[in-house]
Formats: structure tokens, C-alpha cells, sequence
């Protein structure tokens, strides 16, 4: 007891030190900052007094520095470190530069920190704020797997959600690279827009309601408008929804990563409780009353964007966030001046943001997830006692299942226990099971050979740090989550949510019918007549048609993911596929497989331009579960006939060898094109190649 009361009067005698000092914390810092060209140029336009200047910039930093000691709460440790981002950031920077940058200030930062702070602190005061120091040090060098490019187009709102979220992203491996968009003119903000559409963004958020960024709807949450009419209210409703709806339009046609939309919540933020609560009354009628209106037209439009396209954009319930922690909570600074306002609304939302970057960098891609069984899908052991499913768990895996993402067993157990009476999942879920006694890095194993996916594409899920410990030794490119961090399932649910919805893709079903395939077809079959008798029992069917709106993200993600029959090594964005499908001078062809054990779905994606005399292959890509049954012939012919039909002439193609699609550089050659100056080309007027015998081509 003694020694807690002993270490509470000397962090609070660090806090009076580090407010005395306040002055000359801001002069180190500012020092430290000034050896950037950006400071050194904001020092210099700065038309008031240097004193003026230290507390507008930089007096953040020893406000958050004492407010941390003072309360013992990690919030303020991650706005210091997000305030030195935030000073940090230069736009033109590459990651290289920003890093040599950032540690020649962390440098000098903490050099002139301890020439102004160590003679005049106690030792044992200097000690704390030194490790205060070293814990913003080892946070913004933590070396980070990840870059996470994010664009945020709002108001001042996320230079309150930011800082609450770059140290959290750091200590889980990712660097946050923040860019912003931030006009209030919906033209001049759509032009900033197209500007940024030329980077490479992972994220974009869009905040079109927080704060004062809309000037109409804001106006609607200040109470001296408090009586104006239930039209005049619509009217402004209108107008912000009219700017919001462009700027959307406008999101949604430049960037192919996912967008999330913030609803409102129209929280009012007030220093003082009594204020907030005055001002919240007096403002209610017409904020609920527009906040309903405004959540429902976003949440409509949404719906209707993304049918037109693809799901890209998001809901960002801002509104739910908020009435979890409630609105006169929401709106509370915790700490204000001229330039910083972080209020509890950002913290909140931050999390949430945390998260969703956190799954998109993390789980997105991810193709298998591999769990033990006790105290993780049930609590207990089931060999020794009746045990508890976790529903909610369950129901988060058997989710994302129907999004297509394969699920496994890795289990220290006796197979014959193990039962699933009662339970949300069943046998049926899982596509292999590794259950033994043996070290789960052997289940691993198994797995990965069962499956032959790269053990990039694995999460696994354990209860055990010691078993995670000792998987990610063995396999460190697989993740590792914690079953009993209840971050773990919500961000589970999140990329559920986020991922695209494909009825005609269950991977599960698919592993399930290339065993079952396997098993038919003997690889050890002595002539070609015998291979061929066999695929002709497999009642192989290729259907072939052209490309709608809704293939379009399918024939991206194809086209991206697929490596070994790739005859350009080809990438490419859903507005160029886009672009492709809207040309009446290009095609997109899909060839659908299916064979007597089920439907394989898109195999092919073949894209072609077309001129009065030439037909020119684009993209040409073929999945591996199809590959030896002939199905690419039947998409060439076909190709070969439409250019016929067209009175083209010949038909070009390149091979661009990559590290991984040696299985096609042989493709053109035998389709009848001929290599003269690194271009194949075939003409029109020569035989086709048979289509494959056993398989029956479908054109639709």
C-alpha cells in the first residue's frame, strides 16, 4: 500500500513538472520538427509570436504527455503518437523517405528533450517520462509486414479518429499511409477526387455528414435553427443529400478497393455535460427527424450502386456506433484547443476503423481457416465432460463458408469423441479434419496437403498461445488468432460482411467434388484412348457466353489471382474490365465447367478487341482445377469462330513468360499460331483445332 501511495504522489509530481515545462516541451519538439523543410517553411510564414506558434502547433504534445500520467489512460499515449504522424506526413514522400524523416526527428526529439527536461526533472520523474518516450519510439519503429494507403474524404473528424488508431495499427504490423480530401465545395471535392484516383488506395472512407463538412446539414444540429419547419428542414436534407449522391458517383467510378460510406449519427459535441444536453434537446426534433431521412436515402443508394456494378461500397453505421455508447457521451471532448478537438465520437469510431483496416490487410485474401475444437467452437474438454457450443462463434465460421472461404479441423483429440449434437456447425462444414494426438503442426500439414493452397492463405485459431507460439515458429506466414480475444470473431463477422457474395461458389463443395474427382480418375491410365474413355465418363460440359455486369468482379478477381495459365501474366481493375465490357470494339468471354460430380463454375476468362481486320487477345486465363480437360480449346475455337463471323482476318496473341505460367507457354503453338517478332497470330481462313472429345460445348 505504501509503495502505490508513493508511486501515485510521484507521477503526480510528474504531472506538475510536465505542465510547468509545457513551454519548453513545445520548444523541443518544434525544434526537433523544424529540421523538415515543412516546419521550417510553417515557422517561418508564421505571422504571430514564436510563443504563439509553440501553443497553437506543438503544446499538444506535453497536454497529452501530462494528461497520460495523470490518468493512466493509453488513449493519450496513442494521440501523441498519432499527433507525430500527423506532423510527420508529407504528401510527396515515398515510404523510404518518410521512414529516413521519421527517424532523424525521433532523434532529435528525444536529443533535445532530455538536454531541457533531464537536468531539470528528478531522476526518478525523467525515468518515467523517458520510458513515456521510449514506449512513442518503439511504437513508430516497430517494424510493420503491412502498408495500409487509406483515403479520407471528410472533414476534420478523422484528424480525431486517426491519432487513436496509428498506434494500434503499428503494434499489430501495419503502417498506416494516410491521405485526405477535404473541400467542402463538392466540385472542387470531386476534383481533388479524381487527382487521388491516379495512387493505389487499400481504403477509402467517406464521411459525409460528421462535424461541419456538409454546410446545409449542419446547419440542422445548430440549435439556433432549432425552430425552423419541417420543410425548411427537408429542403436542407435535399441539398446535402443532392452534393453527398454526386460525390458517391463520383467514389464509386474511380476506385476499385472497398469504399465505407459513414451514415450520421449527428452527434452534438459540447465541452460541458449541461451544454450538451441543453443543445441536444434543443436540436432534436430536427436531427432525428434528418438523420432518418439522410440514413435512409444513403442506405438505399447504396444498395442500388452497388447492383449496378459491383459491392464495393460499404455502410459505415456511424449511427449504431454512436447509440452503443450514447450520444451525450459521444459528443464529449477529451481534449480541445485551436487545432486539436479529439472528442469521444472519434474514439469510438476508431476502433471501428482499426478494425476494418485491420481486415482488410489481414483476413481479406485469406482462403482457409483451420480451428481447434475445445474452449474455441465449444467451451470444455469434450472428452471429459459435456460441453457448451459457442453459437455465436460458430455461426461467425459457418458465415464465412457461404462467402466461399474453406473451413478445417486442427485438433488435439480422439476422433471418436469428437460430436457435433447440438451444435451450428456440423461434419459437413469442414473440408478435412486433422484430429490426433500428434503436434498440430503435423495437422497443419496434413492439411496443406489435402488442400495444396500456400500456407499464406491459412489462419488458425487456437485458445492456446503455446499452440499459436508454436505454429507461427513453423509456419510464420500463417496468422495466428487468439479464440478467446473477442476481437477475434468481431473482426471474423467484419469479413464476413465485407466480402463479395457468390451463391455459385462454395469452395467447400468444390474441395469435397475434386476428391471425390481424383478418387474417379486414375492418373495411371496406359494409352490416350484409355484417358480419353475416362474423361468421356466424366460428362464434362463447358459452357460459354459473353460477360454481364454482375461477372465483372468474378473476371477481375480471375484474372488477378490466376498465375500458372496466365498467357500475359495479366492484372488489371474492375474499371478497366469495365471499360472492356462497355466497348462495342471488346469481348468478354466465360467458360462455366461441369462434370458429373457438380458445377466448377468460371474456369476461363477470355478478352478480346476487335478491329475491321484483327482480333487481339487480351487477357486469356484458365483455372487449375480444369486444367488437362481441353477446356481452353473449346474457348480458342469458339473465339476463332466469332472472328470468322466478324470477317476478321487473323487473330493475335502474346506469351509473356512469368515465374508461373510455364503451363500455357505452349497453349498458342498448339491452337495453330505461328511466332514471328515476339507476336503469335493465326489466320482465320486455317482449320480449327478439334474441340476435345469429351467435353460437350455449350454457347449461350
Amino acid at each position: 500500500m505504501q509503495i502505490r501511495r508513493e508511486a501515485r504522489r510521484s507521477e503526480a509530481g510528474l504531472v506538475k513538472l510536465v505542465r510547468a515545462n509545457a513551454a519548453q516541451i513545445a520548444e523541443a519538439v518544434a525544434q526537433a520538427f523544424e529540421q523538415m523543410p515543412k516546419w521550417q517553411a510553417e515557422a517561418q510564414n508564421y505571422s504571430g509570436s514564436r510563443a504563439d506558434y509553440l501553443g497553437l502547433q506543438f503544446h499538444v504534445f506535453a497536454d497529452y504527455a501530462a494528461e497520460f500520467f495523470e490518468r493512466r489512460d493509453v488513449a493519450f499515449l496513442h494521440l501523441f503518437i498519432g499527433e507525430m504522424i500527423k506532423a510527420l506526413y508529407v504528401s510527396h514522400l515515398n515510404e523510404l523517405e518518410a521512414q529516413y524523416e521519421m527517424r532523424a526527428v525521433l532523434s532529435a526529439f528525444r536529443e533535445r528533450l532530455e538536454t531541457f527536461l533531464a537536468r531539470i526533472f528528478p531522476p526518478e520523474s525523467w525515468a518515467h517520462f523517458s520510458g513515456f518516450l521510449d514506449d512513442v519510439e518503439r511504437t513508430l519503429t516497430a517494424k510493420t509486414d503491412k502498408v495500409q494507403r487509406v483515403l479520407l474524404v471528410g472533414d476534420c473528424l478523422f484528424l480525431d479518429i486517426v491519432p487513436f488508431i496509428v498506434g494500434n495499427l503499428l503494434e499489430e504490423g501495419i503502417r498506416l499511409v494516410a491521405d485526405y480530401a477535404t473541400s467542402k465545395n463538392p466540385v472542387l471535392l470531386r476534383d481533388e477526387l479524381r487527382v487521388f484516383s491516379a495512387t493505389k488506395f487499400d481504403l477509402v472512407f467517406f464521411s459525409p455528414f460528421s462535424y461541419e463538412f456538409s454546410l446545409e446539414y449542419n446547419q440542422l444540429l445548430d440549435w439556433k435553427n432549432s425552430m425552423m419547419g419541417e420543410a425548411a428542414v427537408n429542403q436542407q436534407v435535399e441539398r446535402a443529400w443532392e452534393d453527398t449522391r454526386g460525390t458517391i458517383d463520383v467514389l464509386a467510378d474511380l476506385f476499385d478497393c472497398p469504399i465505407h460510406i459513414h451514415n450520421s449519427a449527428a452527434v452534438v459535441r459540447e465541452e460541458s455535460v449541461p451544454k450538451r444536453l441543453v443543445k441536444a434537446k434543443a436540436t432534436a426534433r430536427n436531427r432525428i427527424s434528418a438523420r432518418r431521412r439522410i440514413n435512409a436515402m444513403l442506405t438505399a443508394y447504396i444498395q442500388q450502386k452497388n447492383a449496378e456494378s459491383y459491392r464495393h461500397l460499404f455502410l459505415f453505421d456511424e449511427q449504431r456506433l454512436v447509440e452503443a455508447v450514447g450520444e451525450i457521451k459521444a459528443g464529449a471532448y477529451l481534449y480541445k484547443n485551436a487545432l486539436q478537438h479529439p472528442a469521444v465520437l472519434g474514439q469510438v469510431l476508431g476502433l471501428h476503423y482499426a478494425d476494418l483496416i485491420y481486415v482488410n490487410t489481414w483476413l481479406l485474401k485469406k482462403k482457409v481457416v483451420v480451428c481447434d475444437l475445445d474452449n474455441t467452437l465449444w467451451e470444455g474438454v469434450i472428452g471429459e465432460a459435456r460441453v457448451a457450443h459457442y453459437h455465436d462463434r460458430q455461426r461467425a465460421l459457418k458465415a464465412l463458408k457461404g462467402k466461399g472461404v474453406v473451413l478445417a479441423i486442427n485438433s488435439k483429440n480422439d476422433p471418436a469423441n469428437v460430436r457435433w449434437a447440438n451444435g451450428t456447425l456440423n461434419d459437413e462444414d469442414f473440408v478435412c479434419s486433422a484430429i490426433s494426438w500428434e503436434p498440430k503442426v503435423h495437422g497443419m500439414q496434413r492439411i496443406q496437403n489435402a488442400l495444396n493452397l500456400k500456407i499464406k492463405d491459412y489462419i488458425f485459431i487456437d485458445d492456446r498461445e503455446d499452440e499459436r507460439e508454436l505454429m507461427l515458429a513453423r509456419y510464420p506466414e500463417t496468422l495466428c488468432l487468439d479464440a478467446n480475444d473477442e476481437r477475434t470473431w468481431k473482426r471474423i463477422a467484419l469479413w464476413e460482411q465485407i466480402l463479395q457474395e457468390d451463391p455459385d461458389m462454395d469452395r467447400t463443395l468444390m474441395y469435397k467434388q475434386r476428391e471425390a474427382r481424383k478418387a474417379f480418375i486414375q492418373e495411371d491410365v496406359s494409352s490416350p484412348e484409355e484417358r480419353a474413355l475416362l474423361f468421356h465418363s466424366l460428362n464434362l460440359t463447358l459452357t460459354i457466353q459473353r460477360a454481364q455486369i454482375s461477372d465483372l468482379k468474378r473476371v477481375t478477381e480471375l484474372i488477378n489471382r490466376t498465375n500458372q495459365f496466365n498467357l500475359e501474366g495479366s492484372r488489371t481493375t474492375i474499371r478497366e474490365v469495365s471499360g472492356w465490357h462497355e466497348s462495342p470494339d471488346h469481348l468478354i468471354l466465360l467458360g462455366q465447367t461441369a462434370d458429373r460430380f457438380g458445377d466448377m463454375g468460371t474456369t476461363c476468362v477470355a478478352v478480346v478487341a476487335c478491329s475491321a481486320s484483327e482480333m487481339r487477345i487480351l487477357p486469356f486465363v484458365l483455372s487449375c482445377r480444369v486444367f488437362g480437360y481441353g477446356i481452353e480449346q473449346g474457348v480458342m475455337n469458339h473465339l476463332k469462330l466469332i472472328a470468322r463471323q466478324r470477317g476478321v482476318q487473323r487473330i493475335i496473341a502474346r506469351y509473356l513468360s512469368t515465374p508461373q505460367n510455364s503451363p500455357c507457354k505452349d497453349f498458342l503453338a498448339n491452337s495453330g499460331f505461328h511466332l514471328a517478332d515476339d507476336v503469335w497470330s493465326t489466320s482465320t481462313d486455317a482449320a480449327p483445332s478439334p474441340n476435345p472429345a469429351w467435353v460437350a460445348v455449350k454457347v449461350i
